[in-house]
């Protein structure tokens, strides 16, 4: 699995491997639900206004707008995917 990042203005996208769109979206949709397993912050969760998931030739891309930074997330999104 890796994770290649890319700032946005507003938010960032990611492009994940060794995750199908459909896998990631269901994980992603359980932390949005708060039912994950992951260390997900509550309140870098609430600052994110859309999640888009889908497949592209690399990978998977998901791309997440909102008051949030490469930076915060980043660190969240390995642990919480490498728990596969």
């Amino acid at each position: 699995m890796s994770i290649r990042f890319e700032k946005k203005t507003k938010g960032f996208s990611a492009i994940i491997t060794g995750y199908s769109a459909e896998e990631l979206s269901k994980k992603v949709n359980e932390c949005k639900d708060g039912n994950c397993s992951c260390d997900c912050d509550p309140k870098v969760m609430e600052k994110i206004e859309n999640i888009e998931v889908a497949a592209c030739k690399e990978g998977t891309k998901i791309t997440i707008t909102g008051n949030v930074s490469v930076e915060n997330i980043a660190p969240m999104m390995q642990q919480c995917l490498m728990q596969k």
